[in-house]
């Protein structure tokens, strides 16, 4: 698409080489969900742009859009089976940047194809990512009314609020709900400032289950260790969501 903007006469070939990746991910045993490890829903959506209806090495914007369609049905057939409707699964790693990925990819499927009938669903699964979930708890840092306090992060330990007050690190997004084996045991480091907060009322264990738990605490890098890719995928769904509410 760049290329084109540009005028370079190179854009052919990009786009035939792009079209036979495609081909390639489509054909794979491998295929996920919008994520820190698949950036496929990005790529779908720029190269049926290029394609402008045209085939090229097989596969054309169809295709393309249908795998968005597998990507979003996977996410849809897992929230109906789940009492808060999570889209991800949150037993294993990354379970908030595939949920912000899915808002995205719904996003985008939307913006390219006109087809609005995931909006439901992105905006169910934006809930669950900042509080609408079995813990309560918003897994960006000071967004809503409960949110990470200790994230494992060296700045935000060492030189910010233990308290959830003042000086946070707002906006990072935490990896959220793990596998509760992988939590039987924390970081601890002779440096690092003790820091552990519990929900409103009870404790993080009242609503653990199916397998997953979540804590809170600045040893817990399983949870509440942030990044910048879970961070940017969350700040790529909030950019669609905006845009298409602007519309």
């Amino acid at each position: 698409m760049a290329a084109g903007k540009l005028g370079d006469g190179r854009e052919g070939g990009w786009t035939a080489d792009s079209a036979r990746w495609a081909r390639a991910y489509l054909d794979s045993d491998v295929k996920g969900t919008l994520n820190v490890a698949d950036v496929s829903s990005l790529a779908h959506v720029d190269l049926a742009t290029a394609l402008d209806g045209a085939r090229t090495s097989g596969i054309g914007h169809e295709e393309l859009y249908e795998d968005l369609r597998r990507q979003l049905e996977d996410g849809v057939d897992r929230a109906g089976n789940d009492p808060f409707r999570a889209g991800a699964v949150y037993d294993d790693f990354d379970a908030v940047p595939h949920t912000f990925g899915l808002v995205a990819t719904a996003r985008l499927y939307a913006r390219a194809t006109g087809d609005t009938r995931y909006a439901d669903f992105a905006g169910q699964q934006r809930g669950w990512a900042l509080g609408a979930n079995a813990w309560g708890t918003s897994f960006m840092i000071g967004a809503g009314e409960v949110y990470p306090h200790c994230p494992e992060h060296q700045l935000a330990n060492l030189r910010g609020s233990l308290d959830g007050k003042g000086a946070i690190l707002r906006g990072a997004v935490v990896n959220g709900p793990n596998e509760a084996s992988k939590l039987e045991e924390l970081n601890g480091f002779p440096t690092m400032r003790k820091c552990a907060a519990a929900p409103p009322a009870g404790a993080w264990t009242d609503f653990d289950g199916k397998g997953a738990r979540y804590v809170d605490d600045v040893g817990a890098w399983q949870t509440v260790e942030p990044a910048l890719d879970f961070t940017t995928t969350a700040l790529l769904a909030f950019a669609l969501t905006a845009q298409a509410d602007n519309r």
